[in-house]
């Protein structure tokens, strides 16, 4: 359960990173230049650039990549800057994300990865967010291969800054997070959230449980909407914790004034939430009188950019009367 919970749950969280800036010339400044010849395209298209990755290792890439295959927990992240891999590591993921509408047509190369499935595609790069030292040698040997964050270190925002600077992405990676601010801005006044009011997320996954920490649905809670961690959820985040699971006697130490309760639609979690929600200690719980505890799929615990954007809107749905 616990390599389950780390494949749906903070798959998300194994994070990525690499980044700079991308310029290009307007069309007023191109005039009417013609276009490029098939060769001078052909030419840009095989220019390559050294890239420095998370490992520090000094990578040859394409500066313009035609097919990358994505090894990761977070395809939103490209997806966000107009990028649709050929192939991801979708077998764990592809039921839990909350857009499945995009990820259509990309292959899934198996988690873990089939190597035979990446060299079928013949990507002129990969881009790898796990932690396997001897399968990053693997990949290598297939195409130039970055390795984006392993640890949970970067926040989103960050990881993707990174990303767009490797793949030439700079000018969409901000409009879209200008898009994406303007949109938090605008759901905070909806919610009409006051200042000290808390809240905890907790996570079912069958037969556990677990209390959030510095990851997953809190970074829009905290971070974005501006909830307070409730009291015991403040120290996870403080120590950087990502979540613990905690058994239902010790609820009541980390309660917020709002509860988010993270679940899906498996038999195990469901029947762990009726007997939770159902149990008198449930009952007392003062958000739990009070109807503010809001039930969200756990495909919303990502953190890459799509999901983060239509957490927003989810947010607002369970929330407005």
């Amino acid at each position: 359960m616990k390599k389950l919970l780390f494949a749906i749950l903070f798959l998300t969280l194994f994070v990525a990173a690499c980044g700079n800036a991308n310029t290009s010339s307007s069309a007023g400044e191109a005039g009417n230049a013609p276009a490029p010849s098939e060769s001078a395209a052909a030419q840009q298209e095989g220019a390559t650039k050294i890239y420095k990755d998370y490992k520090g290792n000094e990578v040859e890439v394409p500066t313009n990549p035609q097919k990358i295959v994505y090894v990761g927990s977070n395809p939103g992240d490209l997806l966000a800057l107009g990028v649709t891999p050929a192939g991801a590591t979708l077998s764990v993921i592809a039921s839990q994300v909350a857009y499945p509408d995009l990820i259509e047509g990309i292959t899934d190369v198996g988690y873990p990865y089939s190597s035979e499935k990446i060299l079928a595609l013949q990507p002129d790069l990969i881009i790898f967010d796990d932690w396997d030292e001897e399968g990053l040698a693997a990949l290598s040997k297939i195409a130039p291969t970055v390795v984006i964050g392993l640890d949970g270190t970067f926040l989103t925002k960050e990881r993707v800054s990174h990303l767009a600077d490797l793949l030439g992405k700079t000018k969409e990676y901000d409009e879209w997070f200008a898009k994406y601010e303007e949109k938090v801005q605008a759901t905070k006044t909806k919610l009409g959230i006051k200042e000290g009011d808390t809240a905890t997320s907790l996570l079912l996954l069958g037969p556990d449980m677990y209390i959030m920490g510095n990851k997953g649905l809190n970074t829009t809670l905290f971070s974005q909407l501006g909830f307070t961690p409730a009291k015991g959820v403040d120290k996870l985040v403080s120590d950087n914790e990502r979540f613990i699971d905690v058994s239902d006697e010790v609820l009541p130490d980390y309660m917020g004034s709002y509860v988010f309760l993270l679940t899906d639609s498996s038999k195990e979690t469901s029947a762990r939430q009726t007997t939770l929600t159902n149990s008198g200690l449930w009952k007392s719980i003062p958000a739990v009188k009070e109807n503010h505890v809001y039930t969200l799929d756990s495909k919303f615990n990502y953190d890459d950019p799509i999901t983060l954007d239509r957490l927003l809107d989810e947010i607002v749905s369970i929330m407005k009367p």
